[in-house]
């Protein structure tokens, strides 16, 4: 009999594994909600990765959060569909629990309508549809882990309208490879940031190509309906200013479909030819303007 009973246990374990997405895994610092699975895994270098430390708000139809972490580095976002056996927000007050006891320290936290907009959480800051739901049922909270090396951890959790419970967990470890293009977070303060690659004809070059796939990875914390692609391009000799916007319009439509091929959906671009284009800079350029 016993035999039989360990067997079922076995069963049903790898029936649970099976139903985590391919490639995922759990975190060592976070043990998984009882009978869930993993619907949504991703992870890699990101820049201007965003950890909010107040609720989040829409104003004028943009995100607005008055104090949060803007972090470059190693993000790891995991998001568990729980099962009957758990409530996410028992999951989600242990898990705070354990945490405190291991020595995090706890940033922020908050629950029900003091996170802010559900959607935005969702939608904007994670980019995981299965996290909407009413902003009654939310719970959020953001710690700094223990250790010399500084890392932060984030779970959000809530309940759907369709009383489906969802824990997103994301852990960063900051700067992890500055070597690498960092020019997302120049966006955030600057508000705009030269493209580092070059064409051939109105096309980027293929030894360009790659800096944009890695740009898209880095970028995907970043709200891509406050961006927009602007391409320059000088009158040369023999052209017309019809011909530089022609040309510049052409480089801008290019970048943006390579940048949709990596997975970064930007709206806008527009070639300006030699139009407005700020002094001091190379007049044959493209560039990323965060315009709100």
């Amino acid at each position: 009999m016993k035999s039989w009973v360990l067997f079922g246990s076995m069963m049903l374990s790898q029936l649970s594994l099976a139903a985590d997405i391919p490639g995922s895994s759990d975190l060592p610092e976070v043990e998984r909600p009882l009978g869930s699975e993993i619907v949504r895994y991703s992870e890699g270098v990101q820049s201007a990765i965003r950890l909010p430390l107040e609720r989040v708000e829409r104003v004028n139809n943009r995100l607005v959060i008055d104090k949060e972490l803007d972090i470059e580095g190693h993000v790891v976002d995991i998001t568990y569909e729980l099962g009957a056996r758990e409530e996410y927000e028992t999951f989600m007050a242990a898990l705070k629990t354990k945490m405190s006891e291991q020595g995090a320290e706890i940033l922020f936290s908050c629950e029900s309508r003091g996170c802010g907009v559900s959607g935005l959480w969702a939608n904007t800051l994670f980019k995981v549809r299965e996290l909407y739901g009413p902003n009654g049922t939310q719970v959020y909270f953001v710690v700094k882990l223990k250790g010399e090396v500084p890392r932060y951890l984030s779970a959000y959790g809530i309940e759907r309208g369709n009383r489906r419970q969802y824990v997103h967990i994301r852990l960063v470890e900051p700067d992890v490879d500055q070597s690498q293009f960092v020019g997302a977070q120049q966006l955030l303060t600057d508000g705009r940031m030269i493209l580092p690659v070059e064409f051939a004809g109105n096309r980027v070059s293929p030894e360009s190509r790659e800096v944009l796939r890695e740009m898209a990875v880095r970028m995907q914390s970043l709200d891509a309906s406050e961006l927009a692609i602007v391409a320059y391009r000088p009158v040369t000799p023999g052209g017309t200013l019809t011909d530089a916007m022609t040309e510049s319009n052409a480089r801008a439509v290019h970048v943006q479909a390579l940048l949709e091929e990596a997975g970064l959906m930007i709206d806008h671009a527009h070639g300006l030819g030699p139009l407005v284009a700020p002094g001091g800079l190379s007049p044959d350029r493209v560039e990323i303007v965060k315009f709100r």
